[in-house]
């Protein structure tokens, strides 16, 4: 298999998307408590409209040239409405695993049945982001745990 290389741009923009998850949970293991509540929080909702995001882009390539048909449209909107049902749940660690969870699946969906259609390079680029986005949850939960 012949992969192109990832696009400089595509790479640059897909790690700016990963620092605010980064940030947000360093923030989270070393702030005081309000800063924790709020790191927490926007954690969390970055995480819904990322996983969201990812989604999107499995709708969009099913759009593409009369595809739109089988279980890609269904598979397309399932990460924002497990997105929305972690935003939903009352107890904010459970929130973190469940978008944790989300982030799993949908990583394992795009590298071994990426939408029809997908860049080659972007199933490299993107088990390398999600990669990034667990790695930035493990600490999150591990900022929880440790109190």
């Amino acid at each position: 298999m012949n992969i192109k290389p990832i696009p400089r741009f595509a790479k640059i923009l897909g790690y700016c998307g990963v620092f605010p998850f980064a940030i947000l949970a360093v923030i989270h293991y070393y702030g005081g408590q309000q800063l924790k509540v709020a790191a927490l929080q926007a954690f969390l909702a970055y995480g819904a409209v990322i996983l969201s995001f990812l989604g999107g882009i499995r709708w969009g390539v099913a759009s593409m040239d009369g595809r739109f048909k089988g279980m890609a449209p269904f598979v397309s909107v399932l990460p924002s409405l497990w997105a929305f049902a972690c935003l939903l749940w009352p107890d904010a660690g459970h929130a973190v695993w469940g978008l944790l969870a989300g982030f799993g699946i949908i990583g394992i969906a795009d590298r071994w049945f990426p939408a029809p259609g997908s860049a080659d390079w972007m199933v490299v680029l993107r088990a390398r982001l999600t990669s990034a986005v667990i790695a930035c949850h493990g600490v999150l939960l591990a900022s929880l745990t440790l109190g």
